[in-house]
């Protein structure tokens, strides 16, 4: 099992790091620290993949479309489904830090409003991690307190007390699944089932 130091990399200068990739490199974690004096990610969104976040520490303002807005605090995960409208700002003069995870390899971002597919996306946006959180899925990912399955491909665990990220290989068990934890599951194959 690899652990990576998400507080190391909050109290350092770096801006931006790719901080794991999977070998088929389709599934990747992004860091990111935002400052308030920054432009951030604009809303923009992808035909093709996701990419959704969790706040490890500050205050995110989400794009939500190309007109709306909504605020997360730490640990909260936004989420940035296909062709879903997203994007990241820090409006506050306390520095932001996100984690990304983002799939597939060539995740297309898309700032043109003219290209968006017409319909009302119903999906969550939102979730607060604790341990009564509702397993929330995409056809590429899940997000839950527990692990379902541990066949549906990569898997990761965030420790949001700790600041770290575990990674699971295919052949190891993780360790006993804690309330402060969040199991990010990378699915390895794309379908329409939920869970």
């Amino acid at each position: 099992m690899e652990t990576i130091n998400i507080q190391k990399l909050i109290d350092s200068d770096i801006k931006f790091k790719k901080i794991w990739e999977s070998d088929c490199k389709n599934h990747r974690v992004l860091y990111f620290q935002l400052d308030s004096n920054e432009e951030g990610i604009p809303a923009h969104f992808h035909p093709f993949g996701e990419d959704s976040a969790i706040v490890v520490q500050g205050e995110l303002m989400y794009d939500i479309s190309f007109e709306q807005q909504l605020r997360a605090e730490e640990n909260e995960i936004v989420f940035g489904w296909t062709n879903y409208v997203h994007g990241y700002h820090n409006e506050r003069a306390e520095t932001l830090h996100l984690l990304i995870f983002a799939t597939p390899e060539h995740n297309e971002s898309i700032y043109d409003k003219g290209r968006l597919l017409e319909g009302e996306h119903t999906y969550i946006r939102q979730a607060k991690i604790t341990a009564e959180m509702p397993a929330i899925a995409s056809a590429r990912m899940i997000f839950s307190t527990n692990i379902k399955n541990m066949a549906h491909g990569d898997t990761l665990i965030y420790d949001c007390y700790k600041k770290e990220l575990q990674v699971i290989a295919y052949n190891e068990q993780p360790l006993h699944i804690q309330p402060n934890y969040l199991v990010i599951q990378f699915k390895d194959i794309v379908t329409t089932d939920s869970l």
